[in-house]
């Protein structure tokens, strides 16, 4: 199933990132790890796996790793049959259905919990636009600092609790309206300011979809606590970069003056300044550690990135896209078993007038091929040859002129020693929108 294995793409991307921000932190930076964290959602969210079919055929070439051929019995297997008038049988085991519909329902329910929270978040957008002059003016300087030109309102609400931003394609900063100093209103607009100028909020909404499609899994759930960790941790280090340490102690007494529990749960839809009082000492302890990164930890830091994405990516080559069988009314016949699964027999089979022959090869229990087309023009002597023949599949490929392709399988054996071949009958046929051969 597609979902499970994105699922466990994105899984085993998140674990390596993780296992590195534990063991490598005084070589790797907390951007690096928000940075990685985000490029692990490609994992998560893209149904990558569908697609691995011409990296898999690459990867493979490039390693030397021979191609093998699953030997199993298509009848059992989850296949797509199409015949020649264009009608689909799709067979499905009863598991598979039940595990789509289990899905379906986690999704519907995580989906309408989801909503009520953003519900609750978009109503901070009709509080009224701050006007104390103050504010106004710390604001435009802390814009003009970092760069923003694009229109951010900023908003006053009385009963905020804490310093945050929401929006996605329209921001706004949310700030309480009194009891705090101008050093304050100021790093904590500079906070927000920069998750704004980061489009920290776009990237917390696609972590949220991450959640929703993986509901059931429980890496999913660490994965975007620790991202909102990280989001946050990074943009500490960012605004502290260039302060002295009593600057840092001013900033971290803001933090935990704005400390709540069970902050990342309330406020999924949002970032905000403040954090779950577990946080707050892990975040301290960094901010005041984080420094500028040597020449050698960012190289470093690259080289593990590039090892982890790679290793994440042979993950998608674990997914098989479904078999597809094709040809006329005789040749695919659907029928129940006894556990009332879709099975399908294969006769014989009709060759269309627009498909060109490209090569035959054998392929053994072995999992090696052989190109028969070669061994037929060798000056192998057969004759008296004591035979010793080897089980496998005659494969016989032909191209389309539309680019796609189709690979008729038949039961064959052939010998180790001089290479004769014997057909046993037809076995099946593969079919590919894009020839990767």
């Amino acid at each position: 199933m597609l979902i499970l294995a994105m699922s466990l793409s994105g899984s085993v991307v998140f674990l390596a990132i993780l296992l590195c921000a534990v063991l490598g932190k005084k070589v790797v930076s907390p951007a690096w790890v928000y940075n990685m964290l985000k490029l692990n959602l490609l994992f998560f969210c893209l149904p990558l796996p569908k697609y691995n079919s011409e990296y898999k055929y690459r990867l493979f070439h490039v390693l030397g790793i021979p191609g093998q051929w699953n030997m199993t019995d298509i009848s059992i297997e989850n296949v797509i049959g199409i015949e020649e008038n264009g009608r689909r049988h799709i067979n499905f085991q009863t598991y598979i259905i039940v595990i789509w519909i289990v899905w379906v329902c986690g999704l519907l329910l995580v989906f309408m919990k989801n909503m009520q929270m953003y519900q609750k978040v978009k109503a901070l957008a009709e509080n009224p636009q701050m006007n104390q002059s103050n504010y106004l003016a710390i604001f435009d300087r802390v814009k003009k600092e970092l760069g923003i030109k694009k229109s951010i309102a900023l908003l006053c609400a009385n009963s905020a609790d804490t310093v945050c931003t929401i929006g996605v394609f329209r921001k706004y900063v949310i700030i309480p309206e009194g009891g705090m100093t101008e050093e304050e209103i100021y790093y904590s607009l500079k906070h927000e300011l920069i998750h704004a100028k980061r489009a920290d909020v776009a990237w917390r909404y696609i972590g949220l979809f991450a959640v929703l499609i993986h509901w059931f899994n429980p890496l999913a759930y660490l994965y975007f606590y620790v991202m909102s960790a990280y989001c946050e941790q990074s943009c500490d280090a960012i605004l502290v970069q260039n302060m002295d340490k009593e600057g840092r102690k001013k900033y971290g007494k803001l933090i935990i003056d704005m400390s709540q529990d069970g902050a990342v749960g309330k406020r999924q839809y949002q970032t905000y300044l403040g954090g779950s009082k577990k946080m707050i000492k892990w975040r301290l302890i960094s901010m005041l550690e984080s420094g500028k990164r040597k020449r050698v930890e960012r190289v470093i830091s690259l080289l593990l990135g590039v090892a982890i994405l790679f290793g994440g990516s042979l993950t998608v080559c674990a997914y098989e896209n479904p078999r597809v069988v094709s040809g006329d009314a005789d040749f695919i016949k659907a029928y129940l078993d006894e556990q009332n699964t879709k099975m399908f027999v294969a006769k014989e089979l009709r060759y269309s007038e627009n498909k060109v022959l490209d090569f035959v090869e054998f392929v053994g229990e072995d999992g090696i091929y052989y190109d028969l087309s070669v061994e037929q023009n060798s000056n192998t002597e057969r004759a008296g040859c004591i035979h010793n023949f080897v089980s496998g599949y005659t494969k016989v490929h032909q191209k389309n002129t539309d680019g796609s392709c189709k690979t008729d399988y038949y039961h064959a054996e052939r010998c180790s020693k001089c290479g004769e071949l014997r057909s046993k009958g037809y076995s099946h046929t593969e079919t590919s929108t894009k020839c990767t051969h």
